[in-house]
């Protein structure tokens, strides 16, 4: 117990160290999001390197801190929009935001506490793991707010809450977007891996499509890794060539920037994912959105408010994010927009269940 208290200290202290000398180096830009997603520096921990948080979003130095530990680059299409939503926040609040990229497991409790124990407050975990380990440090550190993300983890601490977006809601909207834009009438869905979330995303596209034709076919594949968008390129080709689909809805993380590239050298339609993804290519004609840096940034901002409440959240339509973009929606036809618009009115209303007929 001595060794990991002296650990957890060390690792305060590389941060702290960090936040004086290391401010605006190692500066990464992301991908495929906008480049605001991408101010937060980062140093990738590794089991050589005490973990250093160096991330500014002010010229000066600031009292508040914004911790952020995510267990993959931020080159990642989803983690670069959620950085996007915490920078909204540290500039509004004039914070400093501190990202971490945790890629080492053995190292993640250190991590937390040392994020923790630097005074950073919110702290935000992505994904499963770091989140459990928040979890259970929490009563540890009383005063600090720990915001899981992108989670359905029911937790009881004061201090801490589980955030997620059911994409369910975008995908159905996609569905009928991909019903209304295929000549073949055959169309596709390829994500990473067949998980609960993927699932999410492939059922409610489904019963989006069939809310539209049932006759319709939904030809389905999973890449098997969310970070080779080489292999996304393939897997995309394939079901073209041998699915005969004219449009594919892709939720597959960075592998899904080759699906994108695979649609547009076989010159059909494409469907994006989390964020909006039209400046991608040319062939994108809508985005999927799940605006977890809206969660983000709501969550954040009632903690510096003294509003902050735990418990796990899911957030949607009730809580009034967009599921779509304008730019989008404005390229459609006028009797698809009308469309659109119906059928957001009927998952408001609960007239249109996106998740009739599925399954966890």
């Amino acid at each position: 117990m001595k060794c990991k208290k002296i650990t957890a200290i060390l690792l305060s202290m590389a941060l702290t160290v960090a936040c004086m000398t290391g401010c605006g180096s190692n500066s990464q830009t992301p991908a495929a999001p906008s480049a605001d997603a991408g101010t937060a520096s980062t140093d990738e921990a590794s089991p050589d390197t005490q973990p250093e948080a160096t991330a500014d979003n002010t010229s000066e130095s600031s009292d508040k801190t914004i911790g952020l530990l995510v267990p993959a680059t931020v080159g990642d299409p989803f983690i670069a929009l959620s950085i996007k939503g915490l920078d909204r926040l540290a500039e509004e609040q004039g914070a400093t935001l501190r990202t971490v990229e945790t890629l080492d497991s053995a190292e993640y409790e250190d991590q937390v506490r040392a994020m923790a124990d630097m005074g950073a407050n919110p702290v935000y975990l992505m994904w499963g793991d770091l989140s459990e380990i928040a979890l259970r440090l929490a009563p540890e550190y009383p005063d600090t707010n720990f915001v899981l993300c992108d989670v359905d983890m029911q937790t009881n601490e004061p201090n801490v809450s589980s955030v997620s977006v059911d994409p369910s809601e975008a995908a159905f909207i996609a569905g009928v977007v991909a019903a209304n834009n295929t000549t073949e009438k055959k169309v596709g869905f390829i994500a990473h891996a067949d998980r609960p979330v993927s699932r999410k995303y492939r059922d409610g596209y489904i019963n989006g499509v069939h809310y539209i034709d049932p006759s319709i076919e939904v030809a389905v594949a999973y890449v098997g890794d969310d970070q080779d968008p080489v292999k996304g390129q393939e897997v995309a080709k394939l079901m073209i060539q041998n699915e005969g689909v004219d449009l594919i809805f892709q939720s597959a993380s960075q592998s899904g920037l080759g699906v994108i590239s695979g649609c547009e050298e076989m010159g059909i339609k494409c469907i994006g994912s989390d964020d909006y993804q039209g400046d991608v290519s040319d062939c994108v004609i809508w985005s999927a959105l799940k605006p977890i840096d809206e969660a983000l940034y709501m969550e954040g901002d009632a903690s510096f408010k003294g509003t902050f409440e735990s418990g796990d959240k899911v957030y949607g339509l009730s809580y009034g994010l967009a599921l779509y973009t304008d730019t989008e929606f404005n390229q459609l036809s006028t009797e698809l927009q009308e469309t659109v618009t119906q059928v957001v009115a009927g998952i408001n209303s609960g007239e249109i269940d996106v998740t009739a007929g599925t399954t966890e």
